[in-house]
């Protein structure tokens, strides 16, 4: 196979490219030269252009299959693996550490999902093209953005600007694709001075899709998102926003029974930002919002009397100031609070039947949370270098309303420092990072091992120590080094081996990291790679640690002549031999060793002037079959022409196309 692929690759090239060679040759007239350059379609991600730190334009075209959530478009970028539960849902983790240990911050909103399941993590409620900017932090190397997340954090960002004058702006795309995948989105802005409204509306829906043998994947969903946001600039300095979303789906999985009947989110924000030209403050910002999410599952479509719905709703604010304390010293004080409180109702097949019954029964509280937060981060401008610095306290409450009840406190500490350096075309960091994390809803919601009659109420918070160094070069070719090595202490293990799932403390160690280089070949063609790798011990056990992707390795090709661009992605995944049968996180378990694999996509791109794009791709181009290492049992896989599957197998061949319209 790996023969065939290596053969394959240069033979496929020159079919692709023949005709766009052929018109490098001929000399081309001087409309066509004054064509603009386009941008090639992203297909690994961004590299690290800040320490720590990798920022993306979701916006921009890219492989795979433009995403549609948030964990779809997380796959792109080196280090993360998504866990696979169909076509909708999936669980993103970064450097093997998943579920809350990766903050997702939703454009300053905390946003929990509410399946005991998994169904709806925080990134099935993103449209990832509706955002202006997504950055991921890798590692506790932030202290701001809320609870800390000791894998990293991601913001999925939105701007904010002033009309000088008024005006109107927009875009508008279009996608299709393999199993009946069918996206849009409108965007909207317009405005004067002094308010603007900012308004988008997006749908995506796919069809069950086949594996490489043909097999039906039970997959599909159906998803329709709206956001609208009122602001007043009653200067260049300032602005005032109100801003209201809506979200609503529906989704089959091939790891359950049940399905997602509903999966809905609506959310509220009040935002001011304010710069200024003081000595001291610089700026100031505070964010209040509203957010609750409402989820059915059941059985009910397929003549089974089960099926339950579960509410989680939670609010916050925080307030943060950017002071100047001296020309090389800058510190920003913050503090933040959120109450997020879960409640369900389930069927009794006794006396209940069917979704009538379910919404008429009352709900019932489960848990609730309190979260207090303060923080200070600081940046100081050195002789050579900077060094950034932050710390922050959390104090939580949380009472547990089912099974034995209880109430806990909880004053936990993290913080962070780094030094970076850049020198000529050189940047070098190093910084040392420290996480406490309070025990998720998921997590306490699994059995105590010591009475699988409770809930884990009492695990203990997990406590992080990380240290991470890299090396950024940029010159004629790019190169990216990110490395880590993290002790945890109290890490929550999800135990999936007795008859009943359970969590508790063990000791782990985790290192890795990810190396990228993007180089040029020649005027018009050229290649990226990258290769990200992860290790994990349970010290404990002295055994490895469940749910860590395999090394895995990505090589490009590119080319691209005036508005014409197209190229390769060739993904090779190795075998992952070091596994925890049964063991893992929120997200999943360690179902057995997995197979290496490889995989070969091909893409084009057109752009006409400014305003026009058109886009597509192939994934998986020879159709083979494979799952991920982190994947969901195939168990619930229950539809007609599939076939029964260890693991939820990934998409088949598949194609798709997609335009983007500008104005």
């Amino acid at each position: 196979m790996f023969l065939y692929k290596n053969l394959a690759i240069p033979v496929l090239a020159t079919t692709i490219f023949s005709p766009f060679c052929f018109a490098q040759s001929t000399p081309a007239s001087g409309d066509n030269d004054k064509q603009p350059a386009i941008e090639r379609i992203l297909v690994t991600g961004e590299q690290v252009e800040d320490p720590t730190r990798v920022s993306s334009d979701p916006k921009k075209p890219r492989l795979p299959l433009p995403a549609y959530d948030g964990a779809g478009f997380l796959k792109t970028i080196p280090g993360f693996s998504i866990g696979r539960k169909g076509g909708a849902g999936g669980d993103p983790t970064l450097r093997g550490l998943g579920g809350s240990r990766l903050s997702i911050v939703d454009d300053g909103q905390h946003v929990y999902g509410t399946c005991g399941g998994r169904m709806d993590p925080p990134t099935a409620y993103i449209y990832p093209e509706a955002y202006d900017n997504i950055t991921v932090i890798k590692g506790p190397q932030t202290v701001k953005y809320g609870p800390v997340g000791s894998a990293g954090t991601v913001l999925f960002e939105k701007n904010r600007h002033r009309f000088e004058e008024a005006d109107t702006e927009g875009r508008a795309s279009i996608t299709g694709g393999s199993f009946d995948r069918q996206d849009y989105l409108v965007e909207l802005k317009a405005g004067n001075s002094d308010h603007y409204i900012d308004m988008d509306i997006n749908q995506s829906s796919s069809d069950h899709f086949q594996d490489g043998d043909g097999n039906a994947v039970q997959s599909s969903y159906d998803r329709q998102n709206y956001n609208v946001a009122l602001g007043w600039t009653p200067s260049d300095e300032t602005v005032v926003e109100l801003a209201y979303g809506r979200s609503s789906g529906e989704a089959e999985y091939a790891d359950r029974a049940n399905k997602a009947r509903e999966i809905n989110n609506e959310n509220l924000t009040f935002l001011v930002q304010s710069d200024f030209d003081g000595e001291l403050l610089q700026s100031l910002e505070f964010q209040a919002y509203s957010n609750e999410n409402d989820h059915i599952m059941d059985q009910f479509d397929q003549g089974v009397n089960s099926g339950s719905n579960v509410r989680r709703a939670t609010m916050g604010a925080h307030l943060w100031a950017d002071l100047s304390l001296s020309d090389s010293l800058n510190l920003t004080l913050g503090v933040d609070y959120m109450d997020s409180k879960h409640e369900g109702r389930k069927i009794d097949p006794s006396v209940d039947n069917g979704l009538d019954d379910l919404l008429s029964k009352p709900f019932n509280d489960n848990m609730h949370y309190q979260n207090s937060g303060l923080f200070v981060e600081s940046e100081l401008l050195l002789s050579q270098g900077k060094l950034l610095a932050g710390v922050r306290l959390d104090y939580w409450q949380t009472e547990l309303m089912l099974a034995q009840g209880g109430n806990r406190t909880d004053e936990l500490f993290s913080g962070y420092t780094r030094y970076e350096l850049s020198s000529g075309n050189s940047q070098y960091f190093a910084g040392v990072g420290h996480a406490q994390r309070m025990p998720d809803y998921w997590e306490i919601m699994k059995a105590d091992v010591d009475n699988i009659s409770n809930k884990a109420f009492d695990l203990a918070p997990e406590k992080t120590s990380q240290l991470d160094i890299g090396w950024l070069y940029q010159g004629k070719i790019d190169i990216s080094t990110s490395l880590f090595y993290g002790v945890i202490s109290d890490y929550i293990l999800i135990d999936a081996n007795s008859n009943k799932t359970s969590a508790y403390n063990i000791d782990a160690t985790v290192y890795g990291g990810e190396i990228a280089a993007t180089f040029p070949i020649s005027e018009h063609w050229s290649s990226q790679t990258s290769v990200s790798y992860s290790h994990g011990d349970n010290d404990t056990a002295n055994t490895p640690l469940g749910q860590i992707p395999p090394l895995e390795g990505r090589l490009t090709l590119d080319y691209q002549y005036q508005q014409w661009s197209a190229g390769l992605l060739w993904r090779l995944v190795a075998a992952q031999d070091r596994v925890a049968i049964g063991e893992g996180n929120i997200s999943g378990q360690d179902l057995a060793a997995s197979s290496s694999f490889g995989t070969l996509s091909i893409n084009a791109s057109w752009k006409h002037q400014e305003s026009i794009l058109v886009s597509l791709g192939v994934e998986n181009l020879f159709d083979i079959t494979y799952a991920e290492h982190i994947s969901r049992s195939g168990a619930g896989n229950d539809i007609p022409g599939s076939s029964p599957m260890f693991q939820v197998n990934e998409p088949g061949r598949t194609a798709w196309v997609k335009m983007d319209y500008t104005f």
